[in-house]
């Protein structure tokens, strides 16, 4: 069974591009074409499961703001005409689904089909253009910018779309990356190896909960950065992880540390600890720090000292958490 973005691009091959050509064949030159943003199809985390809302064939179709408000209404309304039913029953057994098994929603329709490439990028990173300085890179959760570099692009001849994409998907300069890093591992030390079992020593389980909780998300955080991996939010987190190659001896051990109840907390610090470790561990092996301290409070502090520029390096060791 095809996922959705392997029927997305076969549905563009077999019915959007010929109809781009037909129709707008004079605009095809700046048309992008792909899928990417919201949607499991547009992290191949779709499943079968997948299929029983807001999931048919479908595309984005990316252009500039001029030409958006020259063919737009045209080219959606082309759009909304391609046969899907008609291909769902060319295709019923790779697609995995009957014509009209899976209803789409408005927030499904609003998804696909013609956007503005500023638009885009203005939704998901909170700027219609690439980043240009320290703080552009700073100010967009990780979660957002998985949708504006994931998926894949079809066609893009003026390459306008994926310029920008591309320096996106190029992930974090090494100085923004270091500085997310430190400020993540400083908030994982503080949560997990400090204040979880002082808050248990209080007799506080509630509160121990909640600083596990933070512990697995901020230590989690560092190793999507450690893996150069947009963190995508928190629905796809535990499936993104699978695919690590950095820290990838944590992964089974988070999975372990989240599922333990308050009362196996022996086991829950140790898993703490060891989650720590590997973190750690890769710190040391980037060079990014000498230091032998097990805790991520004190590497976070080591890791801002190599950071180059002056006013990263200046700010507080928190500041650029996720």
């Amino acid at each position: 069974m095809w996922n959705g973005l392997k029927i997305a691009e076969v549905f563009f091959e077999e019915y959007g591009r010929p109809m781009i050509e037909k129709q707008f064949g004079s605009f095809r030159s700046r048309i992008a074409a792909g899928l990417a943003g919201q949607g499991s199809e547009c992290f191949r985390y779709d499943d079968r499961i997948s299929r029983d809302h807001d999931f048919a064939p479908g595309f984005c179709l990316w252009l500039p703001e001029d030409l958006k408000k020259e063919i737009g209404p045209d080219l959606q309304a082309a759009y909304d005409a391609l046969p899907a039913d008609e291909f769902i029953l060319r295709h019923r057994i790779d697609v995995g689904m009957a014509p009209g098994e899976s209803s789409e929603t408005s927030a499904r329709k609003e998804r696909i089909g013609v956007h503005g490439i500023e638009e885009f990028f203005m939704e998901r990173t909170g700027m219609p253009h690439a980043p240009k300085t320290l703080d552009d890179w700073l100010k967009t959760p990780q979660m957002y910018l998985s949708e504006a570099v994931n998926g894949k692009v079809f066609m893009d001849e003026s390459g306008e779309f994926s310029a920008i994409r591309n320096v996106w998907a190029s992930f974090y300069p090494e100085d923004i990356l270091k500085k997310k890093v430190a400020a993540d591992c400083a908030m994982a030390g503080k949560t997990g190896q400090f204040n979880y079992a002082r808050m248990l020593r209080r007799g506080d389980v509630s509160g121990a909960h909640f600083c596990c909780e933070e512990f697995v998300y901020k230590a989690t955080a560092a190793m999507f950065l450690l893996n150069r991996t947009y963190m995508p939010y928190y629905k796809w987190r535990a499936r993104a992880m699978r695919d690590f190659t950095v820290c990838r001896e944590a992964v089974d051990e988070v999975e372990r540390l989240i599922q333990l109840p308050e009362s196996e907390k022996t086991e829950k610090q140790r898993l703490i600890e060891r989650i720590s470790d590997s973190i750690v561990q890769e710190l040391r092996r980037r060079g990014w720090t000498e230091s032998y301290s097990d805790y991520l409070l004190d590497q976070a502090k080591e890791v801002t000292k190599g950071i180059k520029d002056e006013y990263l390096r200046g700010q507080n060791v928190f500041f650029g958490e996720d």
